[in-house]
């Protein structure tokens, strides 16, 4: 597969974007919203989590479409752009005094349940998106 810089700097500076907002929402909320994982509450704030996620990532999908109408684009997006959360959430989470300040280590942990499940979904969901996309002609 032939890839221009193009095709590699837009899903990289899109996964940029989207790993800045959801560390900063975490950064400013995630005290407030997160409990231990031992929380009898926790399974439900995680599956609210999670389906906000959800609804997030097929919004931020139909925007990306928008951006690159190339026929496997959100393909790219979901890969490359899990990527470069995964790398930079591996520096957030090992400097996490620094990045999430008002949260504990069980929120943190709390946070790091929520970011696996999450990245599953980013690779998921723009991919389903895309097949579709392709299925039905719109690209």
């Amino acid at each position: 597969m032939n890839l221009s810089l193009r095709a590699i700097a837009i899903p990289t500076a899109a996964g940029l974007i989207v790993w800045a907002a959801v560390t900063m929402f975490f950064r400013w909320f995630g005290h407030l919203i997160l409990t231990s994982v031992h929380d009898e509450r926790f399974p439900v704030i995680f599956i609210g989590l999670e389906g906000a996620t959800g609804i997030g990532l097929y919004l931020i999908g139909l925007l990306y479409r928008k951006i690159d109408r190339s026929p496997r684009a959100l393909l790219r997006f979901a890969l490359i752009g899990s990527a470069v959360g995964l790398m930079l959430d591996s520096v957030s989470l090992s400097c996490h005094p620094l990045f999430f300040p008002g949260m504990n280590r069980d929120q943190v942990l709390a946070f790091t349940v929520w970011m696996a499940f999450a990245y599953g979904l980013f690779l998921i969901i723009p991919a389903l998106q895309n097949a579709l996309a392709l299925t039905t002609g719109k690209r």
